[in-house]
């Protein structure tokens, strides 16, 4: 059964970009049943006829970097030469964070997956995945977490960098982070105590850059990548210096479903186990730097297992001693961010704004992002953050189910508090209005989002196409993927804010259709946060803007937050709220629940 979000109503249109009016109560939006059922259970690509159709293609993510060469290339050559073994189709399915990949895998969304040791061993404990083969690098299908600090610096040992500020890849990386943070728990220490601060590169190669040029004063990065990077004459490896080895690990595997066929899974171990005696195969491989695939057992990865149970158990008592709602000076705070973007972005611009709120704030905080939209919602209703910065979506919902408060929403420099959602296609693309996306493949942001997916699907239905009348579409965390998607001409056309969609003009993007105005996302505080921290991080937010150090800050934001924050209340998102409540009433096809933000 084919679901369309919404239908249409007479909604008027200027000339030029299309501009679309969203009426006040009542509108037609999805229910938060209906979203939520949405997110278990919407499929990748959404085939509007598939009779006929040519056999499925395999399906491999790629995540963890075995490798420390370009991921996309080689791993592409990989992902085609398993696929002409197999006699299939083949399509890589690259993400940037370790858990978009498992999450896929929990989804059944992939029929293998190279994946980061870490997260094999939760994936298998959670949802099941069996272990396929693993690459043989140096030798050995082991590897190692290396501290490294710049070539100057007076640290000797993993001991020195208290005080410091430290880089990790990935929240579910083994040498990247996990071994790092086991390290301090072992020693009573966390890193938000350890660190003066840290942050995310996403990238074992980034985070050797960051501390070659000094942006953080050590690291934790794959023995491999780092190997390679030296061996090979890189300048950001020749300014670094190793001060901490650790035990030997199991490498990152290659997995797949644990209820794969046995022959298929056979066939594509057999691939991976003689791809070294293969021309094809071994050049890839050469490229790659990786000797062979063999045959692993689960208990090479016995020693990740032993670490993530003693540093989840640390972890929970760490928590309980800094609740969210303690009084405690030294609790460290978490101020969690919606995924408005990739990581790596995300960091860039929203940790100056953590620390410039802790400083003024003269308490500790910690930016916490978001998996996916919803997330960060989820994360200040439960106890795991103190405030957040919310999609106006997401903050009904949290609004309903933690009541959050809001405290201040952004501006852009003209001082309009609101952005819009835009629908884009390629500068050369014959299509000239909504309509014309008939039979054609849309890329939508995050499912939880008002410009990447809630405002955009209205405005289809106001052109009279739902989303049966599409060839396919799929959802996509971070509005940077799908810009690039269209831009590679794997979709025809995207949903993005409009700021992404002007970053992205000059690339050889064009605005087809843009919505009305949609009320910024606010800043809001869990219902258990302490009351002067809250009064505090609120005047301080209301009063950047009058700050030079405050408006530099504001600089490097969105733009919907560069020209400072004004008051929020939970009556700025009446006419969004309006809008979801009211698809359960005018539907028309009896297929939305009856819920209600």
């Amino acid at each position: 059964m084919q679901i369309s979000f919404f239908h249409p109503w007479p909604w008027g249109a200027r000339s030029g970009v299309k501009d679309y009016e969203c009426p006040r109560p009542p509108g037609y939006g999805p229910g938060p049943a209906l979203l939520l059922a949405l997110l278990l259970s919407l499929p990748v690509l959404f085939p509007a006829a598939a009779a006929g159709a040519a056999q499925a293609p395999l399906r491999v993510g790629v995540a963890s970097m075995v490798t420390p060469v370009s991921a996309v290339r080689y791993y592409q050559e990989i992902v085609n030469y398993l696929g002409d073994k197999l006699g299939r189709p083949a399509e890589m399915v690259h993400r940037t964070t370790y858990d978009e990949v498992d999450r896929l895998l929990e989804q059944r969304r992939l029929d293998a997956a190279f994946i980061c040791s870490a997260p094999y061993v939760l994936d298998r404990d959670q949802f099941g995945v069996e272990l396929l083969a693993a690459p043989v690098v140096d030798g050995e299908p082991f590897y190692r977490s290396l501290i490294i600090v710049h070539r100057d610096s007076p640290a000797q040992r993993f001991e020195d960098l208290e005080g410091a500020t430290f880089v990790f890849v990935d929240p579910k990386s083994n040498s990247g982070r996990l071994y790092p943070e086991y390290w301090l728990a072992r020693r009573g220490r966390s890193p938000e105590e350890f660190f003066s601060r840290f942050f995310y590169s996403y990238s074992h190669n980034k985070s050797v850059e960051l501390v070659a040029k000094r942006k953080a004063d050590g690291a934790a990065v794959d023995s491999v990548v780092y190997r390679f990077m030296r061996e090979n004459g890189s300048p950001y490896a020749r300014a670094t210096r190793v001060i901490h080895r650790s035990p030997a690990f199991g490498i990152p595997p290659v997995v797949v479903p644990a209820d794969t066929p046995i022959f298929e899974k056979e066939r594509l171990r057999s691939a991976l186990l003689t791809m070294h005696q293969n021309p094809d195969g071994a050049r890839i491989l050469r490229a790659m730097r990786i000797e062979r695939f063999v045959k692993v057992t689960d208990a090479n990865y016995d020693l990740i297992r032993k670490m993530q149970r003693q540093v989840t158990a640390f972890r929970q008592r760490y928590r309980q001693n800094g609740h969210v709602g303690s009084t405690d000076a030294n609790a460290v705070l978490g101020f969690a961010v919606t995924a408005r973007h990739n990581p790596r972005l995300a960091y860039e611009r929203y940790q100056p704004l953590v620390d410039y709120l802790a400083e003024r704030l003269g308490r500790r905080l910690e930016l916490v992002l978001g998996k996916d939209a919803r997330d960060a919602a989820l994360k200040v209703g439960t106890s795991q953050a103190a405030f957040a910065l919310l999609d106006p979506l997401t903050y009904l919902d949290a609004r309903l189910r933690f009541q959050v408060e809001p405290l201040a929403r952004g501006r852009d420099r003209q001082g309009n508090a609101s952005y819009r959602a835009t629908v884009v296609v390629r500068a050369g693309s014959p299509v000239a209005r909504l309509a014309d996306l008939a039979g054609r493949r849309v890329a939508f942001a995050d499912l939880w989002t008002a410009a990447g997916n809630l405002y955009p699907r209205i405005m289809l239905a106001r052109s009279g196409l739902h989303l049966d009348g599409l060839a396919a579409y799929e959802n996509f965390i971070y509005q940077e993927t799908v810009v690039k998607k269209v831009l590679a001409g794997q979709f025809d056309a995207g949903a993005v804010r409009d700021e992404v969609a002007i970053q992205h003009a000059r690339h050889g993007l064009r605005v087809l259709a843009r919505s009305r105005p949609i009320p910024t996302g606010p800043v809001v505080a869990a219902a258990d946060a302490p009351y002067r921290v809250v009064t505090g991080l609120r005047q301080i937010l209301l009063a950047m803007d009058q700050d030079p150090v405050g408006r530099a800050v504001l600089s490097g934001l969105d733009a919907d937050m560069q020209g400072g924050f004004l008051a929020a209340a939970d009556s700025d998102y009446q006419a969004v709220r309006d809008l979801v409540n009211g698809v359960p009433q005018g539907c028309g096809r009896s297929c939305h629940p009856p819920a209600r933000f």
